[in-house]
């Protein structure tokens, strides 16, 4: 039987996560997409990176050119409601209780999705040669902390969270944090919008796309 032929296509581009980092500390510098991530902390991870190493395998295999993108926090309207700045939004308006893991003591990378779009057209117009399979980050490089984020929520709601401290999920890292320098070479990637700016347009959305929600004072 011969082998299976790829279907044409001029560049993939994938998602992949910041996840396959796994656990390490925030150290002056962001993740760089050259260190090793061999040790993921949970099952989601796991499957992330072996995307990307089946990635490789099918560039190798076919010629395909491959471009994945680890995404660093993503947010912002039409984003996941089980994301946290998307579920405290509705338990804060609605009086309820926040549930704050780690204690308020990790940092994300939050990096909002107009910025992410932008990336992702830049390296789909990017392609990398046939048979080359590359790795980029697409975050924000501006970690901020998770209570920074809630008090900025607040601000934006205008109302203050009542928090209930827990600990570490397991399968959870303690901070995210994005070295783009690759991507910006590649196609010029400079993040424009703020937290506090894009925690405002998402809340805004939310009061558009969710009119019997309790209001904002």
């Amino acid at each position: 039987m011969s082998a299976p032929t790829a279907p044409k296509c001029d560049h993939l581009v994938y998602a992949s996560s910041s996840s396959v980092y796994g656990e390490r500390p925030l150290a002056g510098a962001g993740f760089r997409e050259d260190e090793p991530v061999e040790r993921p902390v949970s099952l989601y991870a796991a499957t992330k990176r072996a995307g990307e190493l089946m990635s490789t395998a099918y560039s190798t295999l076919y010629g395909l050119p491959q471009s994945g993108l680890r995404f660093f926090t993503v947010y912002g309207p039409w984003g996941r409601p089980d994301m946290a700045y998307f579920s405290f939004t509705r338990k804060i308006l609605a009086g309820e209780p926040i549930e704050v893991y780690g204690e308020g003591r990790m940092a994300r990378d939050f990096t909002y999705v107009d910025d992410i779009v932008d990336g992702v057209v830049g390296v789909l117009d990017r392609p990398p040669p046939a048979g080359e399979a590359r790795l980029f980050n697409i975050g924000d490089s501006r970690p901020v902390g998770l209570m920074d984020m809630i008090a900025t929520l607040e601000r934006a709601l205008g109302r203050e969270a009542r928090k209930v401290l827990r600990p570490m999920q397991p399968g959870d890292v303690s901070a995210t944090y994005a070295d783009v320098s690759r991507l910006h070479a590649l196609t010029g990637y400079d993040p424009k919008v703020a937290l506090e700016e894009g925690l405002g347009r998402f809340v805004a959305w939310y009061g558009r796309h969710y009119p019997d929600a309790p209001s904002s004072p």
